[in-house]
């Protein structure tokens, strides 16, 4: 089997590859039509972008390479939103061409590594968030990246980029040093790998230590800690002091809430196991680790294996988004395990065409594509439209109070978030905290805060002092948007 590269591959390699490529952007951008692109993360990262394009030193909990790369984009494309979205679009067909030069390497056969590409260019969940203003289509394109070169021996620029992933989210740290070890490297290049990692990788404690006054690797120590009990319980009280500013150190949350993380581990461990189906539904799996008994497909991006065993490790909720991270490889271990099955006879071909197609038809009709379907959550128009209202008559100082990000994003305001209290002690704390509005969502009553009900009802909120009734709108049955005014 004669290897092939990306510079040099041949006109039909280069023809199928730039069908894929294309195939996938058409994806993305058509999802994107559909869609915000905007999560409750989005805020912050459009709000970190700002803050570095114009030099402002705001202390933020995420890390900064993904607000980084959108500063640079907001560059040369106009508007809040586009540039973050840009970003993703971009990353993310960058990563199906990374999976087709790793499949043609490792294959003499230009239509299969353009099937495993297929694979990643159509999968909803990469596709969704290949349009989304989140970090995970450019964490995963940069530190697939990184394993792609480690595999093809380039030691120093497979390390320096897995270093740059860091930059972006800390999983790097977990990727990095398995991906070094499973790379067909010498011992002296892996010590090379490393070290360039390592460079590029611990300059951003110095950026931590200017914006929050302390040295640290990450932002995101806060997650180590014991699980929530419930959904509801992981809600911002009052009297959680350290919602927003926690600087306790990983020692003394580990000494703390060491037993409980080991005690929750078996419970939350299943957990990314039902995302991981979710994701790459059985019939899919099976293929997958047929692959994985051929060497043709065992590489260096196997360490992104790992990572739903040390999810369950912090307070990170069990999202189907985390999953993703793990397509890529699997879908190089999936194409292998249609090779083996080709090579042993007509009768395991089609066995695993069935399950291909069997897989193919649980993905289309499960959560994974329903997520990109139904991207948004909440009534983003709605509250876009609430987000203009403020912007046009609040004070340029306003603070807005709400559970959601969204309706102070879209105004450009202050957003403070809400607690979950009883009504009583909510809106006095509104009014005692400097809050200028309160913001209210139909969704959010049903799911978060039912506590607020009263104040989307007419005749409760007329007898309350403490709010007045400013903007409101309900295009539809349960996406009405109430902004209240803080009476004093």
């Amino acid at each position: 089997m004669a290897p092939s590269n990306l510079a040099g591959g041949r006109p039909p390699d280069a023809l199928w590859l730039g069908l894929v490529m294309l195939l996938a952007l058409a994806l993305r951008l058509g999802l994107a039509a559909c869609n915000s692109g905007l999560t409750m993360d989005s805020p912050l990262y459009v709000r970190m972008a700002e803050d570095l394009a114009s030099g402002r030193r705001e202390p933020a909990p995420a890390h900064h390479g993904y607000p980084a790369l959108v500063a640079l984009a907001s560059f040369v494309l106009p508007g809040r939103e586009l540039p973050g979205r840009a970003v993703s679009v971009v990353a993310s067909t960058l990563l199906v061409g990374l999976v087709w030069w790793v499949a043609r390497r490792r294959r003499a056969s230009g239509v299969a590594a353009a099937g495993i590409a297929l694979l990643v260019a159509f999968h909803p969940l990469l596709a969704v968030y290949g349009g989304a203003i989140m970090t995970e289509a450019t964490f995963l394109t940069l530190a697939f990246a990184g394993v792609a070169l480690l595999d093809a021996t380039r030691a120093r620029a497979g390390g320096a980029v897995l270093g740059a992933a860091w930059w972006v989210r800390p999983e790097a740290a977990v990727v990095t040093p398995i991906a070094v070890l499973l790379a067909p490297l010498r011992a002296r290049e892996r010590l090379l790998a490393l070290a360039c990692a390592a460079c590029v990788a611990l300059p951003y404690s110095i950026v931590l230590r200017v914006e929050q006054g302390y040295w640290s690797l990450t932002p995101k120590t806060a997650l180590v800690r014991a699980p929530y009990a419930d959904a509801r319980a992981a809600e911002w009280r009052l009297a959680d002091s350290t919602a927003f500013a926690d600087t306790t150190g990983l020692a003394t949350r580990l000494a703390r809430d060491g037993g409980a993380i080991v005690r929750a581990y078996p419970a939350r461990l299943g957990e990314q196991a039902r995302a991981l189906l979710a994701a790459w539904p059985w019939p899919w799996l099976l293929l997958s680790l047929a692959g994985l008994t051929t060497a043709a497909v065992r590489g260096p991006w196997l360490a992104f294996f790992i990572l739903p065993f040390a999810y369950p490790l912090v307070s990170a909720p069990p999202d189907l988004r985390f999953a993703q991270a793990l397509v890529p490889a699997l879908a190089l271990a999936a194409g292998g395990g249609l090779a083996a099955a080709r090579a042993r006879g007509r009768a395991v071909l089609i066995a695993a065409v069935v399950a291909l197609l069997g897989g193919l038809a649980l993905l289309a009709t499960g959560d994974a594509a329903r997520r990109a379907r139904a991207f948004d959550d909440g009534p983003i128009a709605a509250m876009r439209g609430a987000g203009a209202w403020l912007a046009a008559h609040a004070p340029a100082g306003a603070v807005i109070m709400d559970r959601k990000s969204y309706v102070a994003f879209f105004a450009r305001r202050v957003h403070v978030q809400l607690p979950d209290e009883p009504l009583d002690v909510l809106l006095d704390y509104a009014r005692t905290s400097g809050a200028t509005y309160v913001v209210v969502e139909e969704y959010v009553v049903r799911s978060l805060r039912p506590q607020l009900a009263p104040l989307l009802d007419g005749a409760s909120l007329a007898r309350e002092p403490r709010v007045r009734l400013a903007f409101a709108t309900r295009p539809a049955p349960g996406d009405g948007v109430a902004v209240l005014e803080v009476v004093r």
